[in-house]
């Protein structure tokens, strides 16, 4: 007896599509029907192996076989971003860009257009991975997750024989019990602050370096801090700050430093706090470019010029870096290039050979480059320094 996807359709009262999909998780299939679809395939297989069974009694090789859209897919690759936090929605309209409420994002609402913009880092990062698993003839199951530690969601990671796992997202003390009890090899992808498994990262430091160089040239010396602690890349750019303000004769002014929430609306009120100091920095530097936005809306408010007043620069790059006002400079990183990157380094760790062991310690870091746009510019009070002095030196 052959097992068909219609006859797992008849069993379980569906469609042979939804099967199939369900299968290959290929699309959204309600978790009540897919636990039906495999209960009714397990079913349908046990018979098809007792019929196979009776029809050849001497036979001790009765193959274990499975209906066309595997159950068991070795020829696939888990791609999971773990977010726990809310999404803040950037909107592009004819009236430019804006920022709506901060709201939940359902994991099977995360990548809708809704949120293109809000989303687009994650994006980047898995068309890399894509490009390096197209070409192996690997298959992704991805999937948005609140949660890594639910038993069913890990009993069906040990079960499903997959090539392995690259994780995307926030960084918590789940992932390190993740890694654990998954039972597949894991890549972190840009997730610091866990062991156990490769790495792939940003050059957070030497991001830092190329854009404290930038606005130094420009002759800042009043020079902010905005990020957050919780994350450990964000720590990793903020320490990168203070020893590149030291490296250069700068003191850090603790009351120029605002460590908080990222979202935008969060950032803006903490900067207007320290922008309306009377002695205030005349450029910021930001972990990401939501807390630059952040600082760019903080200065407006206020009826500050950027650049003229306050320079900002972002850190990652993000597709909405270019449609503020003004474009933002900001730190690139190759969003595209880390995932191909990560997607490589699972398919080394995950071979089977000697040399997968050596694979699942190491870290790789990607480098950055700054891409300068119309936020950063001569400090105001610098420039008409300069221009004094030019009319003192004119004959």
């Amino acid at each position: 007896m052959s097992v068909t996807l219609t006859d797992i359709a008849q069993l379980a009262g569906c469609s042979p599509a939804t099967v199939s999909r369900a299968l290959n998780d290929t699309a959204g299939v309600d978790p009540k029907l897919r636990a039906r679809i495999l209960a009714a395939a397990k079913t349908l297989e046990g018979v098809a192996r007792s019929d196979k069974a009776c029809a050849d009694p001497e036979s001790d090789m009765v193959r274990r076989g499975r209906p066309r859209g595997s159950l068991r897919k070795s020829d696939a690759v888990d791609v999971i971003v773990f977010r726990r936090e809310q999404v803040e929605p950037l909107i592009l309209s004819d009236a430019g860009l804006t920022v709506a409420p901060i709201t939940d994002a359902a994991p099977n609402l995360f990548f809708s257009p809704r949120f293109r913009l809000s989303t687009d880092f994650y994006r980047h990062i898995i068309e890399g991975i894509s490009s390096v698993l197209e070409v192996q003839a690997l298959k992704i199951v991805q999937q948005v997750r609140n949660h890594l530690l639910d038993e069913p969601f890990l009993h069906e990671l040990r079960t499903a024989r997959r090539r392995g796992v690259l994780l995307l997202g926030e960084s918590d003390p789940d992932v390190q019990t993740f890694v654990a009890r998954c039972g597949c090899p894991v890549v972190r992808v840009d997730i610091l602050g866990a062991s156990g498994c490769p790495v792939v990262a940003f050059d957070n430091a030497g991001g830092i370096e190329q854009a404290l160089r930038h606005v130094l040239e420009l002759g800042h010396r009043d020079i902010g801090f905005a990020g957050g602690s919780a994350n450990p890349s964000f720590r990793e750019r903020r320490l990168a700050y203070y020893a590149g303000m030291a490296e250069a004769g700068l003191p850090v002014n603790p009351e120029w430093q605002y460590e908080g929430p990222g979202h935008i609306k969060d950032v803006d009120a903490g900067i207007r706090h320290i922008l309306r100091r009377k002695h205030r920095p005349t450029a910021f530097l930001c972990a990401s470019d939501y807390f630059a936005m952040g600082a760019l809306r903080a200065a407006q408010t206020l009826g500050l010029r950027t650049p003229q007043d306050l320079s900002v620069v972002g850190f990652d790059d993000v597709d909405a870096a270019p449609l503020v006002t003004p474009p933002l400079t900001t730190v690139r990183v190759p969003k595209i290039q880390l995932g191909a990157c990560a997607a490589d380094l699972l398919l080394r760790s995950s071979t089977g050979d000697g040399l997968a062991e050596a694979w699942r310690h190491c870290e790789v870091r990607c480098l950055t480059e700054l891409a300068v746009r119309a936020s950063t510019h001569t400090p105001l009070k610098h420039s008409r320094k300069k221009t004094s002095e030019r009319k003192r030196n004119t004959p």
